[in-house]
């Protein structure tokens, strides 16, 4: 790879200015600024010294270096083949002695830091450091321009994915986003062209052959429904209104395979996600704070530039409006009311019956490490309940996740007040309605802050309803924290 730099040496401090004085240089040649450069270098600097004093702690073995150039910085990988190290062992950083073990001080030197256990393969410690400057190595693919004239004359072809097509996909993610989009899986074309009529449905822009839009639906597991995503338009080809045409083939092949949705999760730093979404007829239900990594900057975009996590709205085009039959808690109940009267979905009100309670409570867990998010799904409400949510609760605690996040079943609980309360009574306040959620039923997501890395400003609305949601959550919230929760 003629944008990397591999470096193997042995374990030994003496070594360490070695790496340092690479690093320095890579630094000068893609123009990271001095802060930049002595804050990737103090990161590198406490990895290789934590894996000689902690992998190899008596004995010698290698430690491997790759310093990696992309679209937006550098990415450096630390790699050992020494003493085995779980996750949940990082220690706090110590400011005193960096070095020892000081994993949180690491965090704050980069834009990311990630840990992979590779098992007889050994671990690897990565730190990505961005920057706003243009690189001065680049990959050929990001050269290609095309005029305004050219522009008026291009002739762009949408069709469904065919194999063959995966490894121009995965460039094109590439292309646009370095090594920081969120979903792995396209950066390995295997995995694309695997998973294609399994986990994705591909629709792909083309230009003379060659591929220069992407944009997919993502199906999920237990539900006949997907989500619209991961949208790519070549640079040189923006302005030609290739993501509209992808968009339009996508909602006829949602259609054609009779799904009875789609949805999309659009960020609410970028106002354009949110303008699309309506433009095709979408009908916003929830606003997930958090849902989005701290690490995401948008080139001049100015609520991307901090360090915090960002919001999305969540909108469906509904296909099969089927009525529902809703168990619906006081605390919330207007405005989910006038949630299912907006998406104009037809709904019964079931009769709610608190008396009869099962002995066991059906509830259950996620984790979604590379995100830092916990989602909690509620099925059924039992006299064991409050042992479990609160069991639940704790392991997504101690596993530091930014955002908490409670599904329940709007069909099948007529126990939901109970559920209710003693959830706000834990900091969860209201999110939205999440329709088709799982198993082809509605819930509704309440949410949690575990975390102050969550944005305040960079939450904006474009239409009327999102302002009134946004403005209804952060009431509850504000409720909730008082202890205001009374149903």
């Amino acid at each position: 790879m003629k944008n990397s730099i591999s470096l193997k040496i042995p374990s030994d401090l003496n070594n360490c200015p070695i790496v340092l004085a690479v690093t320095t240089n890579l630094c000068k040649k893609v123009k990271f600024s001095e802060n930049d450069c002595r804050a990737l270098t103090e990161a590198t600097r406490a990895l290789v010294h934590n894996a000689v004093r902690h992998a190899y702690p008596r004995e010698d073995g290698p430690i491997e270096i790759l310093l990696h150039t992309f679209s937006s910085g550098i990415r450096i990988d630390v790699r050992d083949w020494g003493v085995p190290m779980a996750k949940s062992h990082f220690t706090p950083a110590n400011p005193d002695t960096p070095t020892e073990g000081g994993f949180r001080l690491i965090e704050g030197l980069v834009d990311d830091f990630h840990y992979k256990n590779l098992g007889r393969e050994g671990k690897i410690f990565t730190v990505i450091k961005r920057t706003s400057l243009p690189l001065s190595v680049c990959d050929p693919i990001y050269r290609r321009e095309v005029s305004i004239a050219d522009k008026e004359s291009i002739e762009i072809c949408v069709s469904d994915f065919s194999d063959g097509d995966e490894e121009s996909i995965s460039r094109l993610i590439y292309q646009n986003y370095g090594l920081s989009f969120a979903n792995e899986d396209f950066y390995y074309p295997k995995r694309i062209l695997a998973k294609q009529g399994k986990k994705y449905l591909s629709i792909v822009a083309k230009s003379d052959d060659i591929i220069v839009g992407h944009f997919a639906l993502i199906l999920m597991p237990d539900s006949n429904m997907a989500e619209v995503g991961v949208v790519v338009v070549d640079p040189a080809y923006k302005g030609m209104g290739i993501m509209n045409k992808m968009f339009t083939s996508l909602i006829e092949k949602a259609k054609s395979i009779e799904l009875s949705a789609i949805f999309g999760s659009a960020v609410m730093y970028h106002i354009f996600s949110q303008k699309s979404n309506l433009s095709y007829g979408f009908c916003e239900s929830a606003l997930l704070m958090g849902k989005t990594l701290d690490s995401i900057h948008i080139k001049g975009n100015e609520l991307t530039q901090k360090s915090e996590r960002g919001s999305t709205l969540i909108g469906y085009l509904m296909f099969d409006l089927r009525s529902r039959s809703l168990f619906l808690p006081k605390r919330y109940r207007e405005y989910i009311l006038s949630s299912y009267q907006h998406c104009t979905i037809p709904y019964t009100l079931s009769a709610k019956d608190e008396s009869s309670t099962e002995p066991y409570a059906d509830l259950s867990y996620i984790y979604h490490p590379l995100t830092n998010l916990g989602e909690i799904t509620i099925n059924s409400f039992g006299e064991d309940f409050k042992y479990k949510f609160l069991l639940i609760l704790n392991q997504l605690r101690e596993k530091h996740c930014d955002m908490i996040y409670a599904d329940i079943n709007l069909e099948t609980i007529p126990q939901i007040d109970s559920i209710i309360k003693i959830l706000n009574n834990r900091g969860f306040f209201y999110a939205g309605i999440l329709f088709l959620k799982h198993n082809d039923q509605d819930y509704l997501r309440l949410q949690n802050h575990h975390s102050d890395k969550v944005g305040k400003q960079n939450m904006v609305c474009y239409s009327d309803y999102c302002s009134a949601l946004l403005d209804y959550i952060h009431q509850d919230e504000e409720s909730v924290k008082k202890g205001n929760i009374q149903q």
